[in-house]
């Protein structure tokens, strides 16, 4: 027998990994609509039609929910990078295309958790923002070392190395706030936005080519010496 239509009917009680990623997502989205002092853990068991004991199989409280979400978020984040550099067996090149890879992935398979982390960034608990803000710091101190290491073996012109890290950092971060497929059906593939600005940000930063044009002009040739006088002089620097 169908239920009457003004009798409400009992709320799923739902288990399983898909639904945990589901209470992050939500929560994710409540967090950076209303704010973390503006949501309560009832109104993310509401937007998942779950009861309170079945959101507390997850999670005891809404601070926990966040804790997880900074720790997925930018923590892992860091960890991932970090190995990134650690690699022996690709050139900083591919590391630095593999890093935005991973970076602009991320922002478009979840953007509502990095939009909701730069919402609430100002507002995050005292251990849970002290965590992200080190998390933050480690990406940008694990991003520039690629960076670095590139220059130092030549794939990479002479720069601002820290700069152009934050600047591949915000190219990657900034996806996340216009990147919405489900709002405009003429968005591009993820795939395709993810290979774009990973070979712009090696773009960016490569060296030209040690060989000189076919018919260079005179500046050009300068400007190319003295690129090489640079690159040698940090060599010189460095040892």
């Amino acid at each position: 027998m169908e239920n009457p239509p003004n009798v409400d009917r009992p709320k799923t009680t739902l288990r399983g990994g898909a639904t945990r990623t589901s209470i992050l997502e939500n929560a994710a989205k409540l967090f950076a609509e209303k704010g973390f002092a503006g949501t309560a853990l009832q109104d993310i068991a509401d937007a998942m039609d779950l009861t309170r004991p079945a959101l507390y199989h997850y999670f005891s409280s809404k601070e926990e929910v966040l804790a997880t979400l900074v720790a997925e978020t930018s923590l892992s984040t860091a960890e991932r990078i970090e190995r990134v550099r650690l690699r022996a067996d690709i050139s900083p090149s591919e590391k630095l295309r593999l890093v935005t890879s991973q970076l602009v992935r991320e922002r478009t398979s979840a953007p509502e958790r990095f939009r909701m982390l730069d919402r609430t960034e100002s507002a995050l608990p005292p251990d849970i923002g002290k965590k992200h803000r080190a998390a933050r710091r480690a990406v940008l101190t694990e991003l520039t070392a690629i960076i670095v290491e590139g220059v130092t073996a030549g794939e990479f012109r002479q720069t601002d190395e820290r700069l152009a890290a934050l600047s591949v950092l915000g190219m990657s971060n900034w996806v996340a706030w216009w990147y919405s497929p489900s709002h405009d059906e003429h968005a591009e593939p993820a795939e395709h936005i993810v290979t774009t600005l990973s070979d712009t940000a090696v773009a960016m930063l490569a060296r030209p080519d040690h060989r000189l044009p076919k018919a260079p002009g005179r500046r050009a040739a300068l400007a190319q010496l003295r690129e090489d006088l640079d690159y040698l002089d940090r060599l010189l620097t460095d040892e």
